[in-house]
């Protein structure tokens, strides 16, 4: 645990957390947190040691820069899917009620459907590296369905919604939850 702690601290050492802004500290961490030295915070062993403000700090960048560059079936199928559950909870926790119900909705889909992000996981891994293919040949046409309701179901996710943005909302969750990281940190 104290291991933990000292990477985090090392994260964060530059920070006067007392008095930056939370767009500040988020954007540090964002700026940082795919260096070599921590990625290990994504570990599963790791991770949910991490305080619960910077697992929701970590979900939501991953979340974002995944649904970015790949879409919603990318960030499920992805390393990201294997945080799909954490990051339904911490949409709930910042208050994107909107994205928790999307995602949620998702959630049910594939359920009901017997898909996992596992399953997906396990489908991309079977391709090989820098293969170019498109998700029925990944997947199956079996799939492809459902695959398909659930891309649709995210256009209605903030990143493609005008006048909202799923960062102010992680912003105002910091500044109310600001105060536990301090206390983690002993700042």
């Amino acid at each position: 645990m104290e291991d933990i702690k000292e990477l985090v601290r090392s994260l964060l050492s530059e920070l006067d957390l007392n008095t930056l802004t939370s767009v500040a500290i988020i954007e540090h961490i964002a700026s940082n947190m795919y260096e070599r030295d921590y990625t290990k915070l994504r570990e599963k062993e790791v991770f949910i040691q991490l305080p619960i403000v910077l697992q929701d700090i970590l979900l939501i960048l991953d979340f974002d820069i995944e649904l970015q560059m790949n879409g919603i079936i990318g960030f499920i199928e992805n390393s990201t899917g294997n945080y799909f559950e954490e990051t339904i909870q911490t949409l709930f926790r910042i208050g994107a009620t909107d994205d928790f119900e999307i995602i949620n909705n998702i959630k049910r889909l594939l359920i009901s459907n017997g898909i996992t992000p596992i399953r997906l996981r396990e489908n991309v891994n079977e391709s090989s590296l820098y293969q170019v293919t498109y998700s029925s040949d990944i997947h199956g046409d079996d799939l492809a369905e459902v695959l398909n309701e659930i891309s649709s179901q995210a256009d209605y996710l903030y990143l493609y919604r005008d006048n909202d943005n799923i960062f102010d909302n992680l912003f105002h969750y910091l500044d109310v939850n600001k105060v536990g990281l301090i206390r983690y940190l002993g700042q």
